[in-house]
């Protein structure tokens, strides 16, 4: 950490504080930008759960159990970094949890047999995490607006993390597709993008 970035966190802890009545303002653009997705996903795609009925509900519950463990680690490890003055190690350490478990289910995958990869359906699945991340990034984004976060890499990257999370949340329903390749290609890879997009963005969309 240089002196600059040790005078702001000094000067946070000595008075700067979230806008008052933060929580609902920062809340309404993380609920708004994941309605937004649900509902576009669920006017273009057809039959939710379909590969549950294909695949059982196996697969269907790793993917949204990761994606939804991610959108909720993200969530408040936003906050938690939007809240000036607080060390943040430990809180961008927690989002590397689901990425360890999904690895080790990845190995068990692999060690099981090759599943047919990539499926019929991963550029349907690359186009929506496409078009729905950068919108829950943007609102990820107005959320942390509301704080005062005086680490924009590590806000932005986390703000990029819950866009990516939200859309495969949204998107998971519709997918057939199943195999943990599958979901470190088509969906991992997308969040970890946006997630070096948000680092890389952070300092000019979250600047003061």
């Amino acid at each position: 950490m240089n002196s600059t970035d040790s005078l702001i966190d000094q000067l946070a802890q000595d008075g700067a504080a979230p806008r008052p009545a933060s929580l609902p303002r920062f809340v309404a653009p993380l609920a708004l930008a994941m309605a937004i997705c649900a509902i576009g996903i669920a006017l273009v795609l057809e039959a939710p759960f379909i590969g549950m009925a294909i695949n059982g509900p196996g697969p269907m519950l790793v993917k949204w159990g990761f994606s939804i463990a991610l959108l909720l680690l993200s969530g408040f490890a936003l906050w938690f970094i939007g809240r000036p003055g607080k060390a943040t190690g430990a809180t961008m350490a927690t989002l590397a949890v689901p990425f360890i478990l999904l690895a080790a289910l990845l190995g068990a995958d692999l060690a099981i047999g090759q599943r047919a990869f990539p499926g019929e359906t991963w550029q349907r699945c690359l186009a929506a995490m496409a078009v729905m991340s950068p919108i829950a990034f943007g609102g990820a984004i107005l959320a942390a607006r509301w704080l005062a976060p005086t680490n924009l890499h590590r806000a932005g990257l986390v703000a990029g993390m819950f866009g990516g999370a939200a859309a495969m949340t949204a998107y998971s329903p519709h997918c057939p597709e199943h195999g943990m390749a599958y979901v470190a290609v088509f969906y991992c890879l997308p969040i970890l993008t946006m997630a070096a997009l948000g680092w890389l963005l952070g300092p000019r969309l979250l600047r003061w």
